[in-house]
Formats: structure tokens, sequence, C-alpha cells
């Protein structure tokens, strides 16, 4: 395969010429950005002292180093970086780590060729597991099969059932990533192909001692008794990606204008060395939009369809592929901000969030740049068992407000609070969600 990648990027140094006549429709960065975007190579990171309301108080760092060439370089209109490489280190107090190392060169040796690598080491011994069927719509459950309105009765229940664990397991996942992509059509399409190998160690918490506390009963235990629920074993669960993105924004990490459509394929199977055969369809919509006469407010839009079928282990089948990356739920911080982590899972999920960012302030010190911008937002979404139940009734919503400060363009800093009718979250991470 390493081969193979190699073959595939020999073209990279015979079509290094005059690439800004290869992107004549990628709209170009704005004068403003362009009078905030540094020359050369320089590092942003911090400590992290982030929350969620899934995994606790985190603590780690990340560290980005960015190149964006000179101003000379052609493709410094065009990019919001030329190479950005990023490492993280994080764990939090509800025992979850998340280690990564991440590469990015969008038109690598001048060419119209990009290249993303990721390496992914996570650990989550309190990963949620709500069930993997449209089921997982109604109401909190606990062993005796009452239900619960709200997220805090549900746990004040099952502490008392001494069941505290109920609908957590532990979930290690290592996971490497590779995609090669080339643009078309004046830069504006991209075709991407990728391949990604992970690993999953599982462990279900019945008749278990946790941090001196026990807990009897385990519903991912429960569930997978007689044998049909897939991944109960964990496993290698390793695909190959197509993707295919019309990309129009003028500044990918923090968009003011332009869309992306996306349409991803994920084929997973024995051939790579997988334990399962599956396949995962999705399609979405992202839309950026800042009117002439409030340039000081973005309207942004997104739409996620994704379908999977097959054999897919059950600790997937919350991921949403997209291109570029994976996003995690319905629920949490990427996707439905105020429920639980992977809160409705099945094998259909469509979600919409919608967020008007108003940009209110811009600090320059010791060199460095720094954009506030407030962010109102609301958050829908379903699942389902399968395409023919797609319906646009009884979606779950959540609603909320945060904050974005953007560190030298291509830092985000996030800070969101959502509210459902089940649950609420404070979130402090990076990127903006979409």
């Amino acid at each position: 395969m390493f081969k193979i990648y190699l073959l595939l990027l020999l073209p990279l140094f015979l079509l290094a010429e005059n690439i800004s006549q290869d992107l004549y429709a990628k709209p170009k960065l704005t004068s403003s950005q362009l009078s905030e975007k540094r020359e050369g190579s320089y590092f942003t990171g911090l400590p992290i002292l982030n929350y969620d309301a899934d995994k606790g108080m985190g603590y780690g760092a990340r560290v980005y180093w960015h190149d964006n060439a000179s101003k000379t370089s052609e493709l410094f209109e065009y990019t919001p970086y030329k190479y950005e490489i990023y490492g993280q280190f994080l764990k939090s107090t509800n025992g979850w780590q998340y280690h990564v190392l991440h590469f990015d060169a969008p038109y690598i040796g001048d060419s119209l060729f990009r290249i993303t690598g990721e390496f992914l080491y996570e650990k989550n011994t309190q990963a949620n597991y709500f069930g993997t069927t449209s089921d997982s719509l109604g109401h909190l459950d606990d062993a005796t099969g009452n239900t619960y309105k709200t997220a805090q009765e549900q746990q004040e229940v099952l502490d008392a059932q001494g069941n505290r664990y109920f609908n957590r397991f532990l979930l290690e996942k290592p996971r490497a990533e590779i995609n090669l992509a080339h643009d078309f059509f004046g830069g504006l399409v991209r075709l991407t192909a990728g391949i990604n190998f992970s690993h999953a160690y599982i462990q279900t918490y019945e008749n278990t001692t946790i941090s001196d506390t026990f807990s009897k009963e385990n519903k991912l235990f429960n569930d997978s008794k007689d044998g049909t629920l897939i991944g109960s074993q964990g496993g290698w669960d390793n695909g190959l990606k197509l993707a295919v993105v019309y990309d129009s924004r003028d500044f990918a990490p923090n968009p003011k204008n332009g869309n992306v459509l996306d349409f991803t394929l994920g084929l997973y199977g024995k051939a790579l060395g997988s334990d399962y055969n599956h396949q995962r369809y999705n399609f979405s919509t992202r839309n950026f939009y800042t009117p002439d006469a409030a340039d000081f407010m973005t309207l942004a839009f997104r739409w996620v369809y994704s379908v999977q079928v097959g054999d897919t282990p059950f600790y997937n089948k919350n991921s949403i592929g997209f291109a570029d990356e994976f996003k995690f739920g319905l629920g949490g911080l990427r996707t439905l901000r105020g429920y639980q982590q992977d809160r409705f899972v099945a094998n259909v999920k469509t979600v919409v969030n919608f967020e008007p960012r108003f940009s209110f302030y811009e600090a320059h010190t010791y060199g460095q740049t720094f954009e506030f911008t407030a962010v109102p937002f609301i958050d829908a979404g379903k699942v389902f068992d399968d395409t023919r139940e797609t319906d646009l009734s009884d979606y779950k919503y959540t609603l909320g407000a945060g904050l974005r400060i953007g560190w030298n363009q291509a830092t985000i800093i996030m800070i969101d609070y959502g509210q459902s009718v089940e649950d609420s979250g404070l979130y402090i991470n990076f990127g903006h969600i979409f």
C-alpha cells in the first residue's frame, strides 16, 4: 500500500508549476484575511483545561505548527496554511484519553494534491451506550424497564439501585488514517481516496466495582447476551474511503462565505483485515453566508444524512464519516449539544445545525491576532432503522450559545453550552463543530 501511495505522489513534481492557473475558480482570501495572515512558520498552542458534559474536566496540551510560506508564494492567497501539524495529549477526570498526531498539506509540493494523515489513541472508561436502534429515541431507562425524562432523574435512580454504570462501558480504540486528494474544475471539486485502520477493545461493567462503586446491571452486557449485537467482542474495523467534495469556502478553518457539498463512501471488509463487512454512505452540506451590509455576522448551516448497512460493529455505528474527518453522535459536542454523547444511534442518522456567528471584537497583541465571536445555535436530529422510515416529525433538538476565539485565524478555541429537554452540556474545545 505504501508503494502505491508513492506512485500516486510522483505526479506532484510534474504538476507543480503555475498552480494558480489551475485554481481559477477557487475563492481567494479576502483582503481582511490576507492583511492578518502571517508569513512563514509559527507555533500556537496552549495547555488544555477543557470541560465536556460526558467526559468531565480535561487536562493536557495541544500544539499547532503552521507554515504559511511567504506572500510571494502562488498559494498564499488561496489557503489558510501550506502545512499544518498538531499534536494533542488529553486526559479527563471521567477516564477519557484522546491523544492525536495530525498532518495536513492542502497543496503539497505546490501541486493540486492534498495529503492528510492522523494517528489517534482513544481510551474511554465511561463510553456511553443507549442502544443501536431507533428505540434509543425513547426515554432513558433502567434494568427494570422504568423510564425517565431527564438524565439527572435516571442517574439518581441508578445510583440508588447500585447500577451507576448501567449505560457505560470501556472502549479502547487506536486508529490510523491517511488520505490523498486532488482538486479539479478550478479548485472547486476535490476527489479523495483514503484508508483507515482501527482496533477496539471492549469491557462491560456487569457486577463490577469501579472507583469503589459497585454496579450490578449493564445495558451493553444485557443486549449482547443473546449474541446478536455486532461488535460486542471488539476487534479490527478497517476500511477504504472514497469521497467527492464541492468546496467554495473562502477560509476553511473559519469560513465567512462559501458552500461544501460532501459525499463520502466508506467500505469496510475482511479484505483489509477487518473483522466486519459493512458500508457507510454520508451526504452533507455546509453553507456560509456573510452579507455585505452586516459583515460582522456569518450565517452558518449544516445538514447531514448518514446511512450504514451491513455488519457494522455497535461501537462504530455512531460514526459519521466526512471526506476530511469523522464526527460522532447523535448527541454531544459535534452534533446535538445538550444531549449525552451517542445518545441516539441507529443505521440512519440525520442532523441539522444552524449558527449565526457574530464577530464583536478583535485584538492584536505581541504579534498575535485574536477574533472574538458570539455564537447562538440550534441543533436538531433523529435516527432511523431504515432509509424508508425517514420523516420530518419528532426530531430531537437543543438550543444554546457559545464563544469562539480565532487565534491567528487558523486556530479556533470554542466554548459552547447546549440545553435539551433531557440534559445540558458545557463544552470547551477546539474548532467550529462544522
